[in-house]
């Protein structure tokens, strides 16, 4: 009767252990990404829904934080913009002038940025008006 295991018995294990790694981590990090991304949409979503309906009732958008308030750890908010940094580097912005929002998204600066784009965020310019 053996009380532990061979040498080989652990060795297989954890052989056996590095091939499950190898396939789960790439997995966990692309779901994180997508979840971040499906977040950055529903923010954006809520802020355009929030500025348009600030504007209807007092004709104008002075500053977009006295519209909405967003997470800072996903959004750097000034006046009359918003960006989103993906591996320190701008790949969605927001910003508001007298008659339209527009958004800008730069693919190429990020994952996250990749996954917007297949999501169906693009660039582009929503009236006020």
């Amino acid at each position: 009767m053996k009380k532990a295991f061979s040498l080989l018995e652990l060795i297989f294990a954890i052989v056996i252990i590095g091939i499950i790694v190898s396939f789960a981590v790439p997995k966990y990090i692309n779901t994180k990404n997508y979840a971040l991304a499906s977040t950055i949409k529903r923010d954006l979503i809520s802020t355009i829904n929030a500025i348009q309906t600030h504007f209807l009732i007092n004709k104008k958008v002075e500053n977009i934080s006295d519209v909405v308030s967003l997470n800072k750890s996903n959004w750097s908010v000034s006046s009359k913009e918003i960006s989103f940094k993906d591996s320190d580097e701008t790949c969605l912005k927001l910003s508001v002038d007298k008659t339209k929002i527009k958004i800008e998204l730069f693919k190429d600066k990020g994952s996250v940025c990749k996954i917007l784009d297949e999501m169906e965020v693009k660039t582009q310019d929503i009236s006020l008006i």
